[in-house]
């Protein structure tokens, strides 16, 4: 009989055992939901403890470092980030949502290769995950793709239905459209994006830039008032609403906006002209004066720009060849003498802060990069290397705090 006591006795442990067990998994999804809050609401700092709390209980729960990698991504830390996200697509190699969630970080941090590969993955594994059509699209119109671009956006389009989701995929299909030169395609597709989603100011001012390619001046003037009041802070549609005004003799009005526009791009010339005739057309001839001469010191600086451009370019080449040699200092000096001729010569300045990079001086690279973004903010090749730049500055940063 004692066999069977002890039988008997066993399984109330059991029990004990499966109940632990599940309050643990219970404990874990709640702190799970917890930082996906955090995340949502900006709180990374908070979200990135507690996942790495979850994350050192169970090195295997992929959810967490997917949401890791993701809050890591969304402060810009690339290596950690990218490390996270791999991590959980080896532990799920079969998740299409991982797979995308990889896509996205390399995306954000411009591995685009390597996110393109990533997001086709995903659809092998799941061909109805709309969000990877939709970041796959991006990547193909990028790189000038527009008929496949299109195709993915039509099945995104196609799986989302007609939800609110589905404004963003109809508003990338517009800019598909539009860059086909398919006006009425990507109007209409313009008009289910604000009919899904009515405070979506960026589809109400592309709305008004096709309108009135499509010469409905009337319509066009009805979405960018629509795009001005959701966000005045949109210089385009300030600019858009402007010149549409001034163009239909309301030039009291046109000198409202561009304004307003020129507030938020001082040097833009094209709104600058613009202003400078609306102030004309309304008696305002003195105050157009400022802004007469404003486009002259423009055109002098360009003019001038255009004299040492040569000479600068000749340095840069030089510093190019000196660098393929492998004379790494020299090349820096080349560099650094096309960028003191030439301070606007975003290429020269790029070229000066890869080298800094190279040879160690991280700290003076990030540095330039992002004077390079401040004035080129979708250059691609800059912005990649500032965060690789970064992460290896805040190393060498902890380094000679520990090696002082």
């Amino acid at each position: 009989m004692k066999p069977l006591a002890i039988k008997a006795c066993m399984a109330p442990v059991r029990l004990l055992a499966v109940l632990v067990c599940t309050e643990l998994l219970v404990a874990g999804q709640s702190s799970l939901g917890k930082a996906r809050d955090l995340v949502s609401k900006g709180s990374l700092k908070e979200a990135e403890v507690m996942l790495r709390q979850i994350i050192a209980a169970d090195p295997n729960e992929a959810d967490a470092r997917m949401l890791l990698g993701e809050a890591l991504a969304l402060e810009g830390v690339r290596g950690e980030s990218i490390a996270q996200l791999a991590e959980a697509v080896r532990l799920r190699p079969n998740s299409a949502n991982a797979h995308n969630q990889l896509g996205v970080a390399l995306s954000r941090f411009v591995e685009i290769k390597a996110a393109r590969e990533e997001f086709e993955k995903a659809l092998e594994l799941d061909a109805n995950l709309a969000e990877a059509h939709v970041n796959l699209s991006l990547i193909l119109a990028q790189a000038g793709e527009f008929g496949p671009a299109g195709e993915h956006l039509d099945r995104a389009i196609e799986l989302q239905r007609n939800r609110r989701a589905a404004a963003y995929a109809h508003y990338l299909r517009a800019k598909v459209w539009g860059a086909q030169d398919q006006i009425q395609k990507s109007i209409a597709e313009l008009q289910k994006a604000v009919q899904l989603r009515p405070d979506y100011p960026e589809a109400w001012s592309d709305l008004g830039g096709m309108r009135r390619l499509a010469l409905d001046r009337v319509g066009a003037v009805q979405a960018l008032e629509r795009a001005v009041a959701l966000k005045p802070d949109d210089a385009l549609a300030q600019y858009r609403l402007g010149q549409l005004y001034l163009q239909g003799g309301q030039a009291l009005k046109a000198v409202e906006h561009l304004k307003q526009a020129l507030s938020y791009t001082p040097d833009d010339r094209a709104t600058l002209y613009n202003l400078m005739l609306a102030l004309r057309k309304t008696g305002q001839l003195e105050e157009a004066k400022p802004i007469e001469k404003r486009m002259v010191e423009l055109q002098h600086q360009s003019a001038r720009a255009s004299e040492v451009g040569l000479a600068a370019a000749g340095l840069n080449n030089e510093g190019i060849q000196l660098e393929q040699s492998g004379n790494l200092p020299a090349a820096l000096n080349k560099y650094r003498a096309a960028l003191d001729l030439d301070p606007t010569g975003f290429g020269f300045r790029l070229n000066y802060a890869l080298a800094l990079c190279r040879l160690g001086r991280w700290q003076d690279g990030v540095v330039e990069l992002r004077e390079v973004l401040r004035d080129d903010p979708d250059n691609a090749d800059a912005a990649k290397a500032l965060y690789i730049a970064s992460e290896q500055a805040k190393a060498q940063s902890a380094d000679v705090r520990k090696h002082p």
